[in-house]
């Protein structure tokens, strides 16, 4: 009965996962209808609830284990609580609520997902889900090219089964991110290793997403400084850090003052396809309202009057701001951004100290997940959206490195914390992290 009911568990938890990437979901929903939310359809929304049931079915007997550790995430959690509260002052309150509460109910699936899985076992079941749809989408596009619906401009990029190339590209740089983070025990590891970045290489080429090779790119040389730090000792650390700023900050000054040679060889313009200009009108309605914004989800909706000049002055139907930090401040201020900041430090600190202690190559994942989740948030719309696979993760590494015990007397099993790579001993005494 126990094997059967793990069995449900993780079946659940996979679907859940699956979902969220977005694979499928254009034969249900148009994607070259840019301003339509895919949560818009009505299959969808009864499928989402299905599994919001399941899981708060699954959530109500730990629920002091969730009280446990959202005391010790508060800037993640007031983060989704001031985006659906934001409905007081949304210059759309029912939108804003039908986006916010999605939210709400995604960020205890990542909590789910915390409390119930080690590391080792979330970035198990992410490595399933992502390379399902990544083999799911190269299957569709050598021989079933049109059977996915595109929403691209360019009709022959590819997009595996979902309705943008550059959705596909993130799912294929975060597949290799996670194979990046397994165990490799043997030669034969590396070789399957080493055959995914490159076939991730091509697969980045054929999508033609100059945004996903450049994130990748950095991400396989993230690895290789995380690699080499970890044999460093904290004083080594602090100086090379200085030495990298300054490096850095020069290299970043040559690259300002000559911005259109820099993009040029990568092929575009030096307004970076027009984000420059969306952003620059972006900012002009921040400073309107900076400390709370518009509205969760509000600012870029159809009938959004700001929204529709910044349309006019680019002359195209732009969905978001193409910085997940500009569309954070869009939708819910300063307020909202410092609170999105603030939580991704503490996470990326208690990261890092997973990580230095960790025995196992696996404890890298956190590390590795908030460096992608970072870097995406500069070249595509905000992550922190509701039925995401990319909010669930967040959400999962920021409470998996929380320190937590169980408090409770009568209780007779401690609490795994879910940042050990496997079950630790009953007598395991764990300090709790009640800060953030």
């Amino acid at each position: 009965m126990r094997i059967r009911r793990q069995i449900l568990n993780d079946a659940l938890t996979l679907a859940a996962l699956f979902f969220a990437t977005g694979a499928l979901h254009t034969f249900i929903v148009d994607p070259s209808n840019s301003l339509s939310a895919t949560n818009g359809s009505a299959l969808i929304q009864i499928l989402w609830l299905i599994i919001y049931g399941a899981e708060a079915v699954r959530l109500i007997p730990r629920y002091r284990q969730i009280i446990m550790l959202v005391r010790a995430n508060k800037c993640l959690m007031l983060l989704v609580l001031l985006a659906v509260f934001s409905a007081l002052w949304s210059e759309d309150p029912s939108l804003t609520l039908r986006h916010g509460l999605p939210l709400l109910a995604t960020t205890f699936i990542g909590i789910d997902f915390a409390i119930r899985y080690s590391v080792r076992d979330q970035l198990r079941m992410v490595y399933i889900v992502l390379g399902l749809v990544v083999l799911l989408g190269i299957v569709a596009q050598l021989f079933f090219p049109q059977l996915v619906p595109n929403g691209d401009f360019n009709r022959g990029d590819w997009h595996g089964v979902l309705g943008f190339k550059n959705d596909w590209a993130r799912i294929v740089v975060l597949a290799t991110v996670a194979a990046l983070c397994r165990s490799r025990r043997s030669l034969r590891d590396l070789l399957v290793i080493a055959s995914l970045v490159l076939v991730a290489f091509g697969l980045i080429a054929l999508a033609h997403s100059v945004g996903a090779l450049v994130i990748f790119v950095v991400m396989l040389l993230l690895f290789k400084i995380f690699g080499a730090a970890l044999r460093w000792r904290p004083k080594i650390l602090v100086v090379a850090g200085l030495a990298g700023a300054l490096i850095v900050l020069p290299m970043s000054y040559l690259l300002a003052q000559n911005l259109d040679r820099a993009t040029a060889v990568l092929g575009r313009d030096a307004s970076l396809s027009g984000r420059v200009n969306i952003w620059e009108l972006a900012l002009s309605s921040i400073a309107n309202s900076p400390v709370l914004g518009y509205g969760y989800s509000a600012f870029w909706e159809a009938s959004s009057q700001r929204a529709t000049r910044i349309r006019e002055e680019m002359h195209w139907a732009v969905p978001h701001a193409h910085n997940g930090y500009v569309d954070m401040t869009l939708e819910l201020g300063l307020t909202g951004l410092s609170l999105l900041i603030a939580s991704y430090v503490i996470a990326a600190r208690r990261a890092f100290d997973c990580w230095k202690r960790g025995a196992e190559r696996e404890t890298i994942w956190p590390l590795a997940y908030l460096s992608f989740f970072f870097l995406y948030q500069f070249t595509e719309g905000s992550l922190v959206t509701g039925n995401l696979i990319f909010w669930i993760l967040y959400v999962a590494v920021s409470f998996s490195v929380t320190r937590v015990t169980a408090t409770d007397p009568k209780s007779d099993r401690q609490f795994i914390a879910p940042m050990q790579m496997s079950p630790l001993d009953q007598g395991t005494v764990i300090t709790a992290h009640t800060t953030g």
